[in-house]
């Protein structure tokens, strides 16, 4: 389930409306979307009022308030227990990412790109995931924090270069299958949503065509395969439907072979961080 509206709140920053067909009433949670202000995702029914919404966050203000300084606690503890290290490491379905002792004293980057094949379905296969490796001098000193900063931003960035690669010709691929027509598709370092979709206009004396633009989160790349096909074909049903109707999850999970339910109780496993995806021994 993806953002079906975005409002501003003077405590929050944004009130995220998540449609599911199955809620019966409103409920809460932290967005978590990287913004100074925290966010609020508000999950709802299908058939609901945005000044219904607005009314149970103005009523619930104060328990909202109690439960974002709860959850910035924990997320302070967090970080405070995850770092950037010689043990960090990613293995997932489409890159590998690491951190290797250099012989100087220069950050290097040595990047691998993916072995990709296809199936009979014309699925892509990744036959060896991509790599990437951060060289780092031997004495770094990972306690510092604008090591951990910069080291973040350099993971960051090489997720997005892969993300390029590999995530815009399958979209591109499903686009091409269903002939969904797109003005524009960005990756970007978006938290709290895996991607969004919105309508481009071209109009012109004698014509008015509909395009869409698609933006999707560089953190999708380190989704499962499968989990990734979710997540484009959520996007490309939104150039269908543009809300989060009963018809847009009976076209959406048509596509995905009648798994859509699976695939989204699966997905709220992953958050959009790398250190969301981090290999535990």
């Amino acid at each position: 389930m993806l953002c079906d509206k975005i409002l501003e709140d003077r405590d929050f920053g944004h009130l995220y409306i998540i449609v599911n067909r199955r809620a019966v009433r409103y409920t809460f949670r932290p967005a978590n979307d990287g913004t100074p202000k925290v966010g609020i995702r508000v999950t709802v029914p299908p058939r609901y009022d945005v000044k219904d919404v607005v009314r149970a966050v103005e009523q619930n203000r104060t328990q909202l308030l109690s439960m974002l300084q709860v959850d910035q606690t924990a997320k302070d503890k967090k970080t405070e227990t995850v770092r950037i290290d010689w043990d960090f490491r990613i293995e997932t379905d489409c890159l590998y990412i690491s951190l290797v002792k250099g012989v100087g004293p220069r950050y290097m980057l040595h990047r691998l790109p993916a072995q990709i094949d296809k199936d009979e379905q014309g699925e892509d296969i990744i036959v060896k995931p991509a790599v990437l490796e951060i060289h780092c001098p031997p004495d770094c000193d990972f306690d510092k924090t604008n090591i951990q900063a910069f080291l973040e931003r350099a993971i960051v960035e090489g997720i997005r270069n892969y993300a390029k690669a590999q995530l815009l010709p399958r979209l591109l691929g499903y686009a091409a299958r269903y002939g969904i027509q797109l003005n524009e598709v960005k990756i970007n370092s978006s938290k709290g949503r895996w991607g969004s979709c919105s309508q481009h206009k071209q109009r012109s004396l004698l014509n008015s065509k509909k395009s869409y633009n698609i933006n999707l989160s560089l953190f999708t790349l380190l989704l499962p395969m499968h989990l990734q096909k979710l997540i484009l074909l959520h996007e490309l049903t939104h150039t269908l439907y543009m809300d989060h109707s009963p018809a847009f999850h009976t076209q959406l999970d048509a596509w995905l072979g009648g798994k859509e339910a699976a695939l989204e109780k699966e997905l709220k496993k992953y958050t959009t961080s790398i250190f969301s995806f981090v290999k535990k021994e």
